[in-house]
């Protein structure tokens, strides 16, 4: 394994690095770490299971309100990322980074909808219409279209800079008062393109450009039924779109929740009357595997590795940042800021680990060694080896996940391990660097 990843993965991973505009794209991920950050510290306290007595106490103060809030400005993911896109892409094409970010955070907000609420005054005589931008469509689901939007938008902003498409003023004005005047033209061109492409998708059945591409992803899903085939391959679209920065869980589940929803409520009922619970593929199922193993990708193994065993300072740093909301499921911090994202090396384990466990624990139930999830919990937040113990399945079931929690440990240490000593490298080069410029100085 280790040959092949050093023979095989890394000259691929640094190909990878060599593209300046997945250079960008992984560099955009991992400036919008502060807000992540935040909204997993505020996911954490909303959910914390300690019973009614807290849920009581936050709604009772305000409390659940102001973290509700936090949760969702911090949740405004694909915002803060076309921003820092845009910054880095205008480095990379060198232009004003700052126009440049500011042109692409513009040209999102130009295709993305609007919904319109009818408000009456005091005397109903009048309706106001009132525009409100949904933030769904600026949170991680959003993500891969301010990816597009991004790229499409730095490039033609930095088209027309780099060809002098701009308003030159005279001399005599000032520099900070020419400079901005000279991305006008620029940034008008950016901006009629994309009422274009929003103008263009209005037209269509589909509305917009947002709805054009989950309809395009999503439409392979719906043919999908309730067998463990399909849960498989839903599991691998899945990642795969975590894996490209997409909320590859609200994509799946938005479209299977309906299939597996049914035998989900089947065995609570049997469960509940006392009956013998007999159908493994259901919504519980496949929610153990996805979120109850450290979320996508089963990471509760990395944030241990990276708490445990880093060398580099990076991620030692990483690491106890992001160990205890790992602990809680909240993998954010880690696909966006480890990141997996777009990272070659970790697409192995972060794809295989649940796929594997999903098997091993679709044939442990089936046989009956392991007992089938009947209840479903709404919190995503319980950390695993405590929700396999409350998941309605007994002790076999609590048993399973904490020794799938452990064996994903040792799974992704190898490639961990590759990339801290990767940053350790970086780490050491950089404070040789540095030592020889203070000797010159």
């Amino acid at each position: 394994m280790n040959d092949f990843i050093q023979n095989k993965v890394i000259p691929f991973a640094q190909k990878i690095e060599n593209n300046f505009i997945l250079s960008a794209i992984s560099g955009a991920f991992m400036k919008v770490m502060p807000a992540l950050l935040g909204g997993a510290v505020f996911s954490l306290f909303q959910g914390l299971p300690l019973g009614d007595w807290y849920t009581n106490f936050l709604s009772s103060t305000g409390i659940s309100d102001a973290l509700a809030v936090g949760v969702a400005v911090c949740n405004l993911t694909a915002l803060y990322f076309i921003f820092a896109l845009g910054y880095n892409l205008g480095e990379k094409f060198n232009v004003n980074p700052f126009q440049t970010a500011i042109v692409s955070l513009l040209s999102l907000l130009l295709v993305t909808p609007f919904s319109y609420n009818n408000v009456d005054n005091t005397n109903g005589a009048v309706t106001l219409i009132k525009n409100v931008i949904p933030v769904d469509n600026l949170g991680a689901s959003g993500i891969f279209t301010a990816m597009l939007c991004g790229i499409i938008g730095a490039y033609v902003f930095a088209f027309a800079v780099n060809h002098n498409w701009k308003i030159k003023l005279p001399d005599s004005v000032p520099e900070m008062v020419s400079k901005p005047f000279e991305a006008v033209v620029p940034a008008f061109l950016v901006s009629a393109l994309f009422l274009l492409v929003r103008s263009g998708f209005a037209v269509t059945s589909y509305g917009n450009i947002q709805n054009f591409i989950y309809t395009m992803v999503q439409a392979p899903l719906v043919s999908l039924g309730n067998s463990f085939p399909a849960m498989l391959i839903s599991m691998l679209i899945l990642l795969l779109l975590w894996w490209v920065g997409i909320h590859g869980t609200s994509v799946v589940l938005s479209v299977m929740m309906v299939i597996w929803m049914e035998p989900a409520i089947t065995n609570l009922n049997n469960y509940m009357a006392g009956e013998p619970v007999t159908l493994v593929t259901t919504y519980m199922f496949f929610f153990v595997f996805c979120q109850f193993i450290g979320g996508p990708g089963c990471l509760f193994g990395l944030t241990c590795d990276m708490a445990i065993f880093a060398k580099s300072e990076r991620f030692k740093a990483f690491g106890k940042v992001c160990f205890v909301p790992g602990m809680f499921n909240i993998v954010e911090p880690v696909i966006f800021g480890f990141p997996i994202v777009l990272n070659p090396i970790m697409f192995i384990p972060f794809i295989l680990t649940p796929l594997v466990f999903m098997i091993i624990g679709y044939l442990l139930m089936v046989t009956g060694v392991v007992n089938i999830p009947a209840l479903m919990l709404s919190v995503m937040t319980i950390p695993g080896p405590i929700a396999g113990f409350i998941l309605g399945g007994g002790i076999s079931l609590g048993i399973m996940i904490v020794i799938m929690c452990l064996l994903s440990c040792i799974i992704y240490y190898p490639f961990f391990k590759i990339c801290d000593n990767q940053a350790l490298e970086a780490e050491k080069k950089s404070n040789q660097e540095k030592t020889l410029e203070e000797n010159k100085i």
